[in-house]
């Protein structure tokens, strides 16, 4: 496979967006950005935030905790805890919501297939 371009992206670099509630998102990887059908983000939750229940009908989702912990309410599943070094996949179309449950800025990683954005 020949790769078209190689993009080397800096955290730094990536628009902050603020969250309701407490928090933020920076989109490092996006379709509109590279072209490419991913989005990757790094995103914080601050402590007792969270967001409300939502889904993606087209995107599965993959969160990885870099730092913290908090609880991912799964439809169908029920309640998650999460702490670092913890994975949750997440398949398209099932509602979930996050939500920070320590004293403490949590941070994950998140994946989506095809892109979000």
């Amino acid at each position: 496979m020949a790769v078209d371009k190689v993009y080397v992206l800096k955290l730094e670099d990536t628009p902050v967006e603020n969250l309701p509630g407490g928090g933020y998102v920076q989109r490092i990887i996006t379709k509109a950005g590279t072209g490419m059908d991913l989005t990757f983000s790094k995103g914080c939750l601050k402590p007792g935030c969270g967001h409300r229940m939502h889904d993606h009908p087209t995107q599965d989702e993959a969160v990885f905790c870099l730092e913290g912990e908090g609880t991912m309410t799964i439809e169908g599943v029920g309640d998650v805890p999460y702490s670092a070094g913890m994975a949750i996949v997440i398949p398209r179309g099932v509602k979930h919501q996050n939500q920070n449950t320590s004293d403490r800025d949590t941070f994950v990683v998140s994946m989506f297939n095809p892109a979000l954005r």
